[in-house]
């Protein structure tokens, strides 16, 4: 883990920032080309009558705090090792404000479950797009922890969305978890004086 956080420490947290934004942007334009082509299979997903901003609260909610709970139960219970990132998320939260970890949670949220949900599991299913989700986190690949957590929350936002047919609920569910996360990375930064 020590040559990955080298490489990670070569970049500014800017940097990270950036590249993370271009991923989205990539993200995004392969959900345009998806849509244009497989328009007729995904269409029915963003129908209003299938958007319930209700379920979406209180379901999306329900689930990132249990998420949230069994993540703080292996931080406190787990080698910090097996749950080491090689310091990316760390770089990326700590420098940005409070409104800014919310509006790009917000956007890797939406992004990342339109993808993935919407239109990846209407084609592949639910097994197939859960795991090509855990394969764009390519990071985690290497610690086999991380990468269990990661299969099992997004195969949990996949049955949500599967048995909801709501986009919104994962979206909530996601971008909650992540917010969750990137404040207390912040605060911990913050606290310890280490604003990269």
């Amino acid at each position: 883990m020590e040559s990955k956080r080298g490489e990670i420490d070569q970049f500014t947290s800017r940097e990270l920032i950036i590249q993370a934004y271009i991923t989205q942007l990539i993200l995004l334009m392969i959900i345009v080309v998806l849509l244009l082509g497989f328009k007729e299979h995904v269409h029915p997903v963003f129908q209003m009558n299938r958007l319930d901003i209700g379920q979406a609260i209180w379901l999306g909610s329900l689930t990132a705090v249990l998420v949230v709970i069994a993540e703080w139960f292996l931080l406190k219970n787990v080698s910090p090792k097996a749950l080491d990132d090689g310091g990316i998320n760390n770089k990326l939260f700590s420098t940005m404000s409070h409104s800014h970890i919310v509006g790009f949670c917000m956007i890797v949220s939406i992004i990342e479950e339109i993808l993935f949900r919407a239109i990846l599991q209407t084609l592949l299913g639910l097994v197939g797009a859960s795991i090509l989700f855990a394969l764009v986190h390519i990071r985690y690949l290497r610690k086999p922890l991380l990468f269990s957590v990661l299969i099992i929350v997004s195969f949990l936002l996949g049955v949500l969305f599967h048995l909801t047919e709501n986009i919104l609920v994962p979206i909530t569910a996601h971008f909650l978890i992540n917010v969750i996360t990137g404040m207390y990375i912040r605060k911990k930064s913050i606290s310890r004086g280490e604003e990269i």
